[in-house]
C-alpha cells in the first residue's frame, strides 16, 4: 500500500502489475544476448547485423487502458514463446519485428497512464518503479539463462530459455484484463472514501477537466513547443546504451577471457541488482527535491566514466566495475519518462509529448545494436567510445533542458505571479499551454 502525505492512500498493486509487464517485456526484448551465449548461435547462424532492437510508439490515452495493455501482453508473450521453435536466421528475424509491435504498444505510455493515479510531484517515484523492472528483468534473466544453460536434454537451453520467460507473460495477460484500472472512479480496489480522496487530489493537479477525449489540438501544441524536443536527444543517447547493454554484456563479460560462456550469463547479473537499487534510490530522492535534470544528467556522468573504464582498461576487475557504472544509465531513461510527463499540463499533450520521446529516443537502438561487431572483440572499444558519448550527450542536454525549463518558470513568476498551490483551476488555451502551470526542472 501507497500512502500518501495527505493521508489519502492507493494501492500498490496496478504499479506492481506495470512493473511486472513491464520486466517481463524487457526479459523477452533482452533474451537474444542470453540466448545466443547459451548456444543459439550455434544453432542459428546470427551475424553482426542480426540482432536488432525495436521501435516505439503509444495510444493509451485512445483505448481503454486495461485492453490495450491485456492485448499487447497476449501479443508479445505469444511471440517471444514463438522464438524457441525458429530454425533459421530469418524465422526469428520475423519473431523479433512482430515482438516490436506489442512492446512498443506498452512501454512508452505507462508514464502517461501512472499520471492518471498520482500528483506530478510522487510521479518520479512510481516512474522508477515501474522502470526498475528492466534492471530486475536483466538480473534474474542472466541468473535464469546461467541455471538454464546448464541443462542438458533433448531440448536445447536457449529454447527453453525462450518458453520460460515468455509464457508467464501469457498468463499475466489475464491479470491485466481484470486487475488495471482505467481511471481513479473505475478503480475496484479503492474504498468509497479513498477514491474521493484520490480524486480530490487528481483535481488540484494540472489537466484538462472538459473531455476524457483525445484533444488533437493539444496534440499539435506539444509539436509546437520547443520542450518537447531536447528530451527526445535525451533518450536518444540513454536508448543507445539501454538498448545494447542487455543484449551484448553477457558477451562482453565472455570475451574477457577468464569466465566461461555459462559464468557470464550468471555475472551480468549483479550490475543490475545495483541498477536497480539506484533506480529506486533515485527517484525517490527526485520526489522529496522536486527537480529532475540533475539526476539525469549525473548518471549520465557516471554511466559515461564507466565507459571509460571499459573502453581503456584491460584488467578483467575493473572492466567488470566499469558494466556495473554503465548500467547507471538506465536511471536516466526512469527520470527522462518521468519528466517530460511532468513538463505538460494536459493528458493529451502529454501523450503528444511522450509520443514525441519515443519517436526520436527509439532511435538510439538503430545505433545501439550495431556497435559491438565481433572483429572489436575482446575490448569493443569502437562501442565504449560510442555510449560514452552518448552518456556525455545525456548530461550536457538535460543541463540545458534544466536551465531553459528554470528560465521559464522565473519569467512567468515575473509576469504571472507564483504558481497556485490549492485547488487548480485549468486556464490552458486550445494548444494545452497554461501560464500558471510551473516546470519540473
Amino acid at each position: 500500500m501507497i500512502v500518501a502525505n495527505d493521508g489519502s492512500n492507493t494501492h500498490n498493486e496496478k504499479l506492481g502489475v506495470c512493473r511486472q509487464t513491464y520486466s517481463l517485456s524487457m526479459l523477452d526484448r533482452s533474451n537474444l544476448g542470453n540466448a545466443k551465449i547459451a548456444g543459439m548461435s550455434r544453432d542459428i547462424d546470427i551475424a553482426r547485423n542480426h540482432i536488432l532492437f525495436q521501435w516505439t510508439q503509444m495510444g493509451w490515452k485512445v483505448f481503454p487502458p486495461h485492453r490495450w495493455v491485456a492485448f499487447a501482453v497476449l501479443f508479445w508473450g505469444t511471440v517471444s514463446s514463438v522464438q524457441a521453435a525458429c530454425t533459421s536466421w530469418e524465422g526469428l528475424m520475423v519473431c523479433r519485428f512482430l515482438l516490436a509491435i506489442p512492446e512498443a504498444m506498452y512501454g512508452p505510455a505507462v508514464p502517461l497512464y501512472l499520471s492518471y493515479f498520482y500528483p506530478r510531484e510522487r510521479l518520479g517515484l512510481r516512474v522508477g518503479i515501474f522502470l526498475s523492472g528492466s534492471a530486475l528483468a536483466n538480473a534474474y534473466g542472466g541468473a535464469l539463462a546461467y541455471g538454464i544453460s546448464q541443462a542438458h536434454g533433448a531440448i536445447h537451453p536457449w529454447r527453453i530459455l525462450f518458453l520460460v520467460e515468455g509464457l508467464p507473460t501469457i498468463a499475466l495477460a489475464l491479470v491485466a484484463w481484470f486487475w488495471l484500472p482505467d481511471s481513479l472512479s473505475k478503480a475496484k480496489f479503492l474504498s468509497d472514501r479513498d477514491r474521493e480522496i484520490a480524486i480530490e487530489i487528481s483535481l488540484r493537479q494540472p489537466g484538462d477537466r472538459t473531455s476524457d477525449k483525445f484533444q488533437w489540438k493539444q496534440a499539435v501544441g506539444a509539436l509546437l513547443d520547443y520542450r518537447s524536443y531536447i528530451p527526445p536527444l535525451i533518450y536518444f543517447g540513454c536508448n543507445v546504451c539501454f538498448a545494447s547493454l542487455p543484449l551484448f554484456v553477457p558477451t562482453i563479460i565472455s570475451e574477457m577471457g577468464a569466465f566461461t560462456s555459462i559464468q557470464s550469463n550468471g555475472l551480468s547479473a549483479p550490475p543490475y541488482v545495483l541498477c536497480f537499487i539506484v533506480i529506486v534510490t533515485s527517484a525517490f530522492l527526485s520526489d522529496r527535491v522536486g527537480v529532475r535534470g540533475p539526476f539525469v544528467a549525473g548518471a549520465g556522468l557516471v554511466a559515461a566514466i564507466g565507459y571509460i573504464l571499459l573502453a581503456t582498461q584491460t584488467t578483467v576487475a575493473v572492466r567488470y566495475f566499469g558494466i556495473f557504472l554503465a548500467t547507471i544509465i538506465f536511471t536516466s531513461v526512469a527520470l527522462t519518462l518521468s519528466w517530460v510527463s511532468n513538463t505538460h499540463a494536459t493528458d493529451s499533450k502529454r501523450a503528444a509529448g511522450l509520443a514525441i520521446l519515443a519517436t526520436g529516443g527509439q532511435c538510439g537502438p538503430v545505433l545501439g545494436t550495431n556497435i559491438f561487431p565481433p572483429t572489436e572483440a575482446p575490448y569493443y572499444r569502437k562501442g565504449m567510445w560510442i555510449s560514452c558519448g552518448a552518456c556525455l550527450l545525456v548530461f550536457f542536454l538535460a543541463g540545458l533542458q534544466s536551465f531553459l525549463l528554470w528560465r521559464e518558470n522565473k519569467r512567468r513568476d515575473r509576469k504571472y505571479g507564483k504558481e497556485r498551490d490549492t485547488t487548480y483551476i485549468p486556464v490552458q488555451d486550445e494548444l494545452g499551454n497554461d501560464k500558471y502551470f510551473r516546470f519540473v526542472i
